[in-house]
Parts: C-alpha cells; sequence; structure tokens
C-alpha cells in the first residue's frame, strides 16, 4: 500500500483551510489481510539486525498495520492533525508466535482521544489473527503535543523512573542513510528521517532516527526467546543523526523477560526504554 496519498491527505488536513473535524473520533475499523513473505521480512530483519528464523519480529507485523494506522489517523474526522504527532509508546502483547508464510488478518481501529499533560493522545489499536486466532495484539500511542480538545477522557499517565545509563554492552553506529534502508522495508517515508530540510521544519536540527527502527533492533538484541511475552516501549530523546548510541540490559538477561535501553552513552540520556515481561504481568517503564 502507497503510503504518499496518506500523507498527502495529513499535510492537506493540517493546512489553515483544512476540515474542522469535531470532538469525536471516527468509529471505523480497517482490515486487511496479509501474507507473510519470506524475502521482504528477511530485507527487515536484514536492517534492524534481527536473526534470521522462522518466527516473525513484532516489529515487523507493526509495519504491516502501520498503513492502516496512518490512513485512520488521517481520516479528516480525527480532531487533531497528523502531521507533528509524536509516538511515545507502544504495548505489544505476543501471544503466540507469527511464522513464516501464515496469512495474517490485521483489523485496527483508534481510541480516545486522550487528556495527556502535553496535550492529547490517541491510541491506535490493532489486532492480528491467524486463522482465526489472535497472534497479537498491539496499542501505539501519538501524542498531538499542545493540542486540547474538550472532552478528551481522562487516562492515568504511566509513572516514569529515573534512568541511570549502564555500561553499554554495544554502541551502535547509525548514520543518516538508516533512515532511508528503514523507510524502504517499512513504508514509513516520513520526511524528518529522510530530509534535513524537512527535519528542521519541525524543529530537529538534524534527520532523526525512526523510533520503531530503533525499538525494533534493541529487542532483536534482546532476542527474547519466549512462547507469549508483553513488549512495551516507551520513546524518550529522539536519536539526532549520524549518532553513536548505546545498548545494555538493565534487568535480566537476553532470551529471557528484561528490560532494557537504547541511549546516550556520552550524556546518560534514554531514547527507547523497553520491557519484556510474561503476558499481563505489571513493567515499570512509561
Amino acid at each position: 500500500m502507497s503510503m504518499l496519498p496518506v500523507y498527502a491527505k495529513a499535510v492537506l488536513k493540517a493546512l489553515p483551510f483544512g476540515t474542522r473535524p469535531g470532538t469525536d473520533l471516527p468509529d471505523r475499523t480497517i482490515a486487511r489481510s496479509i501474507a507473510i513473505d519470506a524475502t521482504a521480512y528477511a530485507g527487515f530483519a536484514k536492517v534492524i539486525e534481527a536473526p534470521l528464523r522462522d518466527v516473525v519480529h513484532p516489529g515487523y507485523l507493526h509495519v504491516l498495520a502501520f498503513p492502516l494506522s496512518m490512513q485512520l489517523l488521517s481520516d479528516p474526522a480525527v480532531p487533531l492533525p497528523l502531521v507533528g504527532m509524536v509516538h511515545i509508546r507502544n504495548r505489544v502483547e505476543v501471544i503466540r508466535p507469527v511464522r513464516i508464510g501464515d496469512v495474517v488478518d490485521f483489523s485496527v481501529s483508534l481510541a480516545g482521544p486522550f487528556a495527556h499533560p502535553a496535550g492529547t493522545t490517541i491510541d491506535v489499536e490493532v489486532t492480528a489473527q491467524v486463522e482465526g486466532e489472535t497472534v497479537l495484539t498491539e496499542t501505539t500511542t501519538y501524542l498531538a503535543k499542545g493540542k486540547r480538545l474538550a472532552g478528551a477522557q481522562e487516562q492515568p499517565q504511566p509513572a516514569r523512573e529515573d534512568f541511570v545509563a549502564p555500561l553499554p554492552t554495544a554502541r551502535w553506529r547509525l548514520d543518516p542513510i538508516i533512515g532511508q534502508r528503514y523507510a524502504k522495508v517499512s513504508g514509513d517515508y516520513n520526511p524528518i528521517h529522510l530530509n534535513g530540510l524537512a527535519a528542521r521544519g519541525f524543529g530537529f536540527p538534524k534527520v532523526i532516527a525512526h523510533g520503531m527502527y530503533t525499538a525494533s533492533r534493541a529487542l532483536a538484541a534482546a532476542d527474547p526467546r519466549l512462547e507469549s511475552y508483553r513488549w512495551d516501549v516507551s520513546f524518550a530523546k529522539p536519536i539526532l543523526l549520524p549518532a553513536t548510541v548505546g545498548f545494555a540490559f538493565t534487568a535480566g538477561a537476553r532470551h529471557e523477560a528484561a528490560d532494557f535501553a537504547v541511549f546516550d552513552p556520552a550524556k546518560g540520556k534514554p531514547h527507547v526504554l523497553s520491557s519484556v515481561s510474561s503476558s499481563a504481568a505489571p513493567t515499570g517503564i512509561a
């Protein structure tokens, strides 16, 4: 699915003469069935440096549902502009593995809007099924900074723990080309990841890495060998490219339930905080 019409619609909606929607989200669900193609998945796995196995990385399922998410968020009836929205967190429940060759039935809808200290959020809710069995659910939260909506629902905000940077167990050198490489395998051609001028237009001095690239690569490094688990992700400071970032476990270990982070090794500031835990177990990250 081409994302160009979606981005064009989002830009038009953001213009001063664009549609002026109400305050409610459209009651709409988009469904799509996609077969997991081995070649396409291998390209994704290579970019995020994931081991290539029969089991599909949940970040790839996010990628497959992403065009449907953007199609919903760019709907003129949505009361917040897609342009400028910030991806702040994800919660993915992996109920059982998805494998190469499976046909995945996606169902995508919106929830909210929710009041947030910094503006208003909308959740994109994804359900993935294989042969009628739910195999994964995902909630992706987007923040419209500074936008307030009368009637937005109150929602408890997850507490953010203080982050103390550990010694990195790995250092990743990220060059600007990674934005183009991830865009090619994910379909996310948001210009803030590809063009310095566009990035500056949104307040970034340089292009920034895709958040889901960083989160997916971190999960690949953690490589949980669990049949079912919950993957929580919290996005903090964007990665300005080029950059060298650190990766380390803050609790647990590789192949197991664990907490891990991608961070600035010089300043100790987090970029992405992640947790893999048994499903329905509490997590400390926001």
